[in-house]
């Protein structure tokens, strides 16, 4: 099985990338316009049975994650792209401005094999403490957790058809920015065992 492997910083697979893995890695830049950009230029030029996006992530209040918690990603969503106003967040579809789906929606079997928890999560732009608009969100879209690259990996593989993961480990609560109240360094080394251990499942 050739595999892809993708990550918006190496700091986020470091660990596994000791191991010397034997398939392509792709780092692509923090953001939803990265992460699209390099997958698309990657996808373009190789052919991969297999694309796993791995990074840390927050979790939204309510969710029942824990940080250091490592979730496998079910659907996702441009999470911030329409209109927030009145104390609401509207999507593009709500506008009347995209006819496509909201939810992405991973459609892959390997999905239903792995042994950790699935989850709904948005990507987003901007990372913010400010509750309301953090409300507004949860509101809108009753996610787990939220990043800012997940949503690029699940449109792009869905236009070119290929089969895609994405793996989180949570490194914080949504909304918190006190970063020692963060626990960034156990989700990254839980994170990476997960990835190791999906890998070695596929063979």
């Amino acid at each position: 099985m050739k595999i892809l492997l993708v990550s918006s910083t190496q700091m986020e697979i470091q660990e596994y990338l000791l191991s010397a893995p034997h398939h392509d890695i792709l780092i692509t830049g923090v953001g939803l316009h990265a992460a699209a950009f390099e997958i698309t230029q990657q996808l373009q030029h190789h052919h991969y049975d297999l694309v796993i996006q791995a990074g840390v992530a927050g979790a939204f209040e309510g969710s029942g994650l824990k940080m250091g918690d490592v979730v496998a990603v079910k659907q996702d969503a441009f999470g911030d792209t329409g209109a927030f106003e009145n104390g609401q967040f509207h999507s593009l579809q709500q506008l009347g401005l995209s006819s496509e789906k909201e939810w992405l929606i991973n459609q892959n079997n390997l999905l239903g094999k792995l042994k950790i928890p699935q989850v709904k999560a948005i990507t987003i732009n901007t990372i913010t403490d400010y509750m309301p608009y953090v409300q507004a969100l949860q509101q809108k879209w009753k996610a787990d957790i939220e990043s800012m690259e997940g949503a690029a990996l699940h449109y792009v593989c869905g236009k070119k058809n290929v089969p895609c993961l994405q793996l989180r480990a949570i490194s914080n609560i949504v909304g918190e920015r006190d970063k020692t109240k963060w626990l960034l360094a156990t989700a990254i080394t839980n994170l990476n065992n997960t990835i190791k251990a999906v890998v070695e499942s596929l063979g």
